[in-house]
């Protein structure tokens, strides 16, 4: 599955909130093109803020500027901007099988059954889940279910991936045995992502390169 490899800049992007508080100081950040980049610090430090920014979930302070590729991205909504995203707790739907979840985006846009299908077949095959397609979410481990959530996220080709703390909900051997299977998933996959963890040896497993964040700003 050929999936466009986006790099990603973002240029003097800062946030302040309603009541005045700075979510994020002045950020300048290049992701690039299939990149995994992992946004590392404490809770509260921005990196969330940053990650919803990039998504099209919070809109920054005038001046700044976020692009993927070529494309001026700022001010277009979450639902043009091509973005796939996992977080925590997966949000799965509980009724629908395997199948069904992973080709929901692509049902939703429209896609063609047969293209459908084709696609849902490459994904399943990519994240090893053969056999399982007809499981509902609830007859899974914790792993398969990041699986789907995964495929379901890059189903519809996104440009870029992001991923809030996918592990956090996760206990520790669990969480060990996922990261590295995530890191494999993510090489293979060849996606821009952006992963936001406050979890350092989850983002040394994970990432290409890491941006430390602490109160609103980068770091190193």
């Amino acid at each position: 599955m050929e999936i466009e490899r986006t790099r990603i800049d973002i240029v003097n992007c800062a946030k302040t909130y309603a009541d005045g508080t700075r979510g994020l100081q002045t950020t300048n950040l290049t992701v690039e093109p299939g990149e995994v980049l992992a946004l590392l610090g404490p809770s509260g430090c921005g990196k969330t803020t940053l990650l919803r920014m990039i998504a099209g979930l919070e809109s920054p302070d005038a001046g700044s500027r976020i692009s993927f590729g070529d494309t001026d991205v700022t001010h277009v909504p979450i639902e043009h901007r091509n973005v796939g995203m996992v977080f925590q707790h997966y949000s799965l739907f509980p009724q629908m099988s395997v199948q069904a979840n992973i080709g929901y985006g692509l049902k939703i846009r429209g896609t063609p059954d047969a293209e459908r299908q084709r696609i849902v077949g490459e994904l399943v095959d990519l994240v090893r889940l053969n056999g399982l397609e007809k499981k509902r979410p609830a007859e899974l481990s914790g792993g398969q279910r990041q699986r789907v959530a995964l495929a379901r996220a890059v189903a519809a080709k996104p440009r870029v991936l992001l991923l809030d703390e996918p592990l956090t909900a996760l206990d520790a051997k669990l969480k060990e045995s996922l990261r590295d299977e995530l890191a494999d998933l993510l090489r293979r996959l060849h996606i821009t992502a952006v992963h936001v963890t406050h979890d350092q040896q989850e983002a040394l497993a994970i990432a290409d390169r890491l941006a430390v964040m602490r109160a609103g700003r980068i770091v190193q």
